[in-house]
């Protein structure tokens, strides 16, 4: 399954930057972004390029998704569903970027735990990255209403990406991360 089709299946909209006339490229937004669209709407211009045989990335959003997720950098944090401890909504996407000091790792300890159970996790999930991105290191996904063992990252990184579909929700999450010397390790 390519990027665009899954992003469609779970009701993103996908932007493509693409070749304008004369060597320009740009993408359509309707919703800028905080990494990307330069607070602008519309045609989003990078202007002329030189290399006309570069490639351009796809990035997917749903601009009716209640905003989630960030880049944290506190040496603990409390993090939750949208909405905690109310129902999370249908059709959330939520990532969390966790950067603490270098020589240390991030302890993610599960406090409550409810999102809708099915046999593969497919509709509501948290997955976790011991990474700093959702592509490699991936730790685990859960869902259901079992509490999950704590997890310690192996570097001072993590992500946590939070998705719900279009249907059924449940109680959502609490979890706490809190930043630890890897020197404990050793």
């Amino acid at each position: 399954m390519n990027n665009w089709t899954a992003a469609r299946k779970i009701g993103f909209h996908v932007c493509a930057a693409g070749w304008f006339d004369k060597g320009r490229v740009g993408y359509p937004i309707v919703k800028a972004g905080v990494n990307c669209g330069f607070g602008k709407v519309g045609i989003v211009d990078y202007g002329y390029r030189l290399n006309k045989s570069e490639r351009w990335d796809v990035y997917c959003y749903n601009p009716h998704s209640k905003e989630c997720g960030g880049v944290l950098t506190d040496q603990q944090r409390i993090i939750q569903s949208p909405g905690f401890p109310e129902e999370y909504q249908d059709e959330q996407i939520c990532s969390w970027h966790i950067r603490v000091r270098l020589g240390q790792r991030i302890r993610l300890h599960f406090l409550e735990f409810d999102v809708e159970d099915d046999t593969a996790c497919l509709a509501d999930y948290l997955d976790v990255y011991d990474s700093y991105d959702d592509i490699s290191g991936f730790a685990g996904r859960f869902c259901g209403d079992y509490l999950p063992d704590d997890i310690i990252s192996t570097g001072n990184v993590m992500t946590l990406k939070f998705l719900s579909d279009a249907s059924v929700t449940a109680g959502g999450f609490q979890l706490q991360y809190t930043a630890i010397n890897a020197s404990l390790f050793s």
